[in-house]
């Protein structure tokens, strides 16, 4: 089965000022690496929990998505969140998700390098912590809610809606 992006939404990513710092980042960097170096902190070693999607801000959004050195048909799943003390129901089932893919791993994100998808948690209300903009780029680029799942591969995005819509209520039907 081959996938191809959805008609009219494929984004530019946008340049960053440090785009050169990211220039060695391997690609199986975290998120939280991923915005130490671009706020220019110090500390290279992914803290990235074994339990708990890792969740990605606007600044590092981009680079994540479309990392030219990701496998192609590495598949990047975003989970948009409300917030971390809202939870939406299917969010403890993809954290069951991550934690099954992850049960044995100290560094996940470096040690899922190879697995067929990687799954992030975005988070609406705080996305643009890091940034100077005001609201969240996902809500401004694609209309994103809470609940919904974008699915990108090698920066394009392939799929946007909501997958635990009461119609599909497992993991598999993620995985499908």
């Amino acid at each position: 089965m081959k996938l191809t992006p959805l008609y009219g939404m494929q984004q530019e990513p946008r340049s960053y000022p440090l785009r050169n710092k990211l220039w060695g980042t391997p690609q199986a960097a975290g998120p939280a690496v991923l915005r130490r170096i671009m706020v220019g902190e110090e500390g290279e070693t992914c803290m990235c929990s074994s339990h708990q999607i890792p969740c990605v801000s606007d600044l590092e959004y981009d680079h994540l998505i479309s990392n030219p050195a990701s496998f192609k048909d590495k598949v990047i799943v975003v989970c948009a969140s409300p917030s971390r003390t809202n939870k939406d129901p299917s969010e403890d089932k993809t954290e069951r998700l991550y934690e099954r893919q992850n049960k044995h791993r100290s560094m996940p994100c470096a040690q899922g390098c190879l697995d067929s998808f990687r799954l992030l948690k975005y988070d609406i209300a705080s996305a643009d912590a890091f940034t100077d903009h005001r609201g969240s780029l996902l809500e401004q680029r694609h209309n994103v809610a809470p609940g919904m799942f974008l699915m990108y591969i090698q920066g394009k995005l392939l799929f946007a809606n909501y997958i635990f819509n009461g119609y599909s209520k497992s993991t598999k039907d993620l995985q499908k």
